[in-house]
């Protein structure tokens, strides 16, 4: 397979020879944003056998779209059915409602989509596919079902056992379930599997976990008791009973067996929900098909809660917050994730911040063959496109937290923010230390702060009518995780970060249980694995927020003394360009940065 540009970029077609010599082994990747690693696994995978390429979230499948597209792979896409689903297209229903919904209508073949399946062909499929000018996986699903009116589900998952690649989201490599409903004729071991952003398999808790709040228990025991199942009923209410004297905000233990959570409760309810859902069938010629499809129930969710939280490796946490409480189920380890990746053909991981080998090694339970391409073949983008300042005078660390360092930051950030004309980013380790440093910045600059609620096309709006904008985010949140902000040029938007504080994880319980569940494996590493990797990952997201090609500058300022920490620095792989103790000489150094890179 050959590279369909003609300009490559410093070591691509050394990194594409060295993944196709070595596959059917556990490979490392670890190259920048912009470096173009997807072209470059495609290139080293593609004719060689299937290939599984999972991203983490259904936005980064389009780019992969494209280099399938420009290299002539046969391809096709997997995500969300019930995104997929052209019957709840805009509809609130669960997933687990849906696939309940949707097994259903097929078992008695009242989707007219599914059953228009076996009229399409795929070849009509793969003509579709590859002669639409859409990347957007969302409108190509779409296409599937307005052209051909077929599901679009199971007409793109039945490509898999056709295709070269198979584009899908985390869930459909990571959770067995959901990848028995997708590829049923095609077993994981005939797979050769691409794993981008595959930092995130440091922290198991944001591929594999599950929450459900006070709301959820309680409505689902109300609607088995009024279905006629009492005992049932008081089951659920046993569990959140037991939970709703709960107080701490922080996560917190709580035994599967002291609230009578097992896989007998499980079971029960599985049965329940689906005698529930059948019942609703008798009553399908009155509602209509659509109407069906979109029928929810509270027991759904804790059905699906429950399938994960009765499993090896998984405990229950819970949380309180304004009033009420969210149980968790959270991995204690990296054993689930593991046990998926040893199935597959060969495995690839890929990430502009991918922790040291000696780490990943010991996170994915094996030995992988790494390739640093900086380290190996020199800066992909210039290095004196970005100055690195480490500031001394301030720390978020637990102890010397107080107002008049919250000032001290929001000062550092007001002053960042006052010497650029772009955005500024400015990230937290958590929401407590952002919403306090927010309360002391002027009413009067531009801001967004993160939320819960937070939507990555209002920013870009905002920066469009403003683009010197001061961004407070979160780190592993929404705004750091995978983004970008690009002006009509392609220039990155965002020309300053400051990283205020270090992005430990918050302790609580299930940061204890976590480390000592490593700490039997990989002995005194644990400490390192949950909190300063971890941390490390989070801090070089962050700033890879600004640089996203050879064109962009940026002035990234690590402000919090700790980052002068011998280990924590060899983490980073960084070298700092300054220390600065004092906010002058910070600014001075700022203003020098851009006043000489414009000169360029």
């Amino acid at each position: 397979m050959r590279f369909p540009y003609a300009n490559l970029r410093k070591g691509q077609l050394e990194v594409a020879n060295f993944i196709r010599s070595r596959l059917g082994g556990y490979l490392a990747v670890k190259a920048p944003t912009g470096y173009g690693k997807t072209v470059v696994a495609l290139v080293g995978h593609v004719g060689s056998g299937r290939v599984l390429y999972v991203v983490r979230t259904r936005n980064e499948i389009a780019p992969v779209v494209r280099e399938a597209r420009n290299l002539g792979a046969s391809f096709t896409i997997v995500f969300s059915g019930r995104r997929m689903c052209p019957l709840v297209r805009g509809a609130e229903v669960s997933p687990e409602d849906f696939w309940l919904n949707c097994r259903l209508l097929r078992l008695k073949s009242m989707c007219p989509y599914y059953t228009n399946l076996k009229q399409v062909s795929q070849e009509e499929l793969l003509e579709l596919l590859n002669s639409a000018d859409q990347l957007d996986p969302h409108v190509l699903a779409s296409l599937v079902a307005r052209e051909l009116s077929a599901c679009p589900f199971f007409a793109l998952s039945g490509l898999a056992d056709r295709v070269e690649l198979t584009i899908a989201t985390y869930p459909y490599l990571f959770n067995e379930t959901v990848y028995s409903t997708a590829f049923s004729d095609v077993g994981l071991d005939e797979f050769y599997v691409i794993v981008d952003e595959a930092h995130t398999l440091v922290s198991p808790q944001s591929i594999l976990s599950d929450s459900v709040n006070q709301s959820v228990l309680r409505t689902s025991a109300s609607e088995l008791s009024r279905h006629g199942y009492g005992e049932l009923a008081q089951q659920v209410k046993h569990v959140e009973e037991s939970l709703s004297r709960v107080t701490f905000n922080k996560l917190t233990r709580v035994s599967k067996q002291s609230i009578g959570v097992d896989a007998d409760l499980l079971r029960e309810l599985e049965e329940a929900f689906y005698a529930i859902r059948l019942s609703y069938l008798q009553s399908l010629v009155e509602v209509g098909v659509e109407a069906f499809a979109r029928t929810t129930s509270s027991i759904g969710r804790l059905v699906k809660f429950l399938a994960l939280a009765t499993k090896d490796f998984f405990s229950l946490y819970t949380q309180s917050a304004f009033d009420t409480f969210r149980l968790h189920a959270l991995p204690l380890g990296y054993e689930p994730m593991r046990e998926r990746l040893r199935l597959a053909r060969g495995v690839l991981l890929m990430s502009g911040t991918l922790p040291p080998k000696d780490v990943l090694d010991k996170v994915v339970g094996r030995e992988t063959e790494y390739l640093d391409v900086e380290a190996q073949y020199g800066h992909v983008f210039p290095r004196e496109n970005v100055f690195y300042a480490v500031y001394t005078s301030v720390t978020t660390s637990y102890p010397l937290r107080s107002t008049r360092m919250f000032m001290e930051y929001a000062k550092l950030v007001r002053s960042v923010y006052e010497s650029t004309d772009r955005a500024v980013l400015a990230v937290y380790p958590s929401y407590e230390v952002m919403n306090e440093v927010v309360t002391y910045l002027k009413d009067s600059i531009s801001t967004y702060v993160e939320s819960e609620k937070t939507k990555v096309a209002d920013i870009e709006k905002l920066l469009a009518a403003e683009p010197h904008t001061l961004i407070n985010a979160v780190a592993g949140g929404k705004i750091v995780e995978g983004v970008e902000f690009r002006d009509s040029s392609g220039l990155s938007l965002i020309s300053a970060v400051v990283i205020c504080g270090i992005p430990y994880p918050s302790p609580d319980d299930y940061v204890e249980d976590f480390r000592e569940a490593l700490r039997s494996e990989v002995g005194d590493a644990a400490d390192t694995l949950v909190m300063d990797v971890q941390a490390s990952i989070r801090v070089t997201q962050s700033f890879g927020r600004a640089i996203r090609s050879e064109k962009d500058r940026a002035f990234i300022v690590l402000a919090d003394r700790r980052y002068l920490k011998k280990g924590f620095k060899e983490l980073l792989g960084l070298r700092y360009d300054a220390v600065f103790s004092n906010l002058p000489s910070l600014l001075s150094r700022l203003n020098d940065f851009f006043r000489l890179n414009r000169a360029k």
